[in-house]
């Protein structure tokens, strides 16, 4: 668990922690908190400054390129290879990001708008906001293999579901806040058995719902 207080500070005054809620995450998984990242991003100066912290352990002298994914990170890859490149008296740090194929068969995160070739033997940092499976940063760090470029780290906002190195390819995570939280399959969430109401307007009970209702249909 971070000992920071400080950040935990932050992201309350920012009206990025909610609770006593039923909240869906992207994983699929529910829970009573809700990490409103959304709520970081207003506020440039702040990101500005989480970013700084992301890319502080890392050496910028071995790193070209800082990779996220769509959508969040595009932001953290940005504002990280900034302070990067602050750092490094030798060459610019560049930011690119790995978009979700939408093919029907194909789904994997891919570079696109020519950025496959800044990642081709490349040092690469990648960013992530938060990690509960850990399952788009992995798929961010195959992306990047995929293409010839070799992850040195993963650095992240907030680490809340335990997700260890061997969870995202062998790939060692610094994170500014490990704290893990509390949630559950749709099938063993206490919230859905009691019938507490989904948030419908934070995470993605949105789109539970609709799968749910639908599924129902045709039964």
């Amino acid at each position: 668990m971070s000992s920071d207080a400080t950040l935990m500070e932050l992201f309350e005054q920012a009206g990025a922690i909610i609770t006593n809620s039923h909240f869906v995450y992207s994983s699929g998984r529910h829970s009573s908190v809700y990490l409103n990242k959304d709520a970081l991003y207003l506020r440039p100066e702040l990101i500005s400054s989480l970013c700084e912290r992301m890319g502080q352990p890392y050496d910028p002298e071995q790193i070209d390129v800082v990779v996220g994914p769509v959508i969040g990170a595009v932001i953290l890859s940005q504002w990280t290879a900034y302070h990067l490149t602050r750092r490094k008296p030798s060459g610019e740090i560049l930011a690119v990001f790995a978009e979700k194929g939408s093919d029907g068969v194909d789904k994997q995160f891919f570079f696109g708008r020519g950025y496959d070739k800044f990642v081709k033997g490349s040092n690469v940092l990648v960013v992530e906001d938060i990690l509960t499976t850990g399952g788009s940063a992995r798929q961010t760090i195959e992306a990047v293999r995929r293409y010839g470029g070799n992850v040195i780290g993963l650095s992240v906002l907030w680490n809340r579901g335990n997700v260890g190195p061997e969870q995202v390819g062998g790939v060692p995570i610094h994170s500014l806040v490990e704290l893990s939280l509390q949630t559950y399959t749709a099938e063993e969430c206490p919230f859905c058995r009691e019938g507490v109401p989904v948030n419908t307007e934070l995470g993605k009970g949105r789109a539970f719902l609709a799968k749910q209702q639908a599924a129902n249909a045709q039964q």
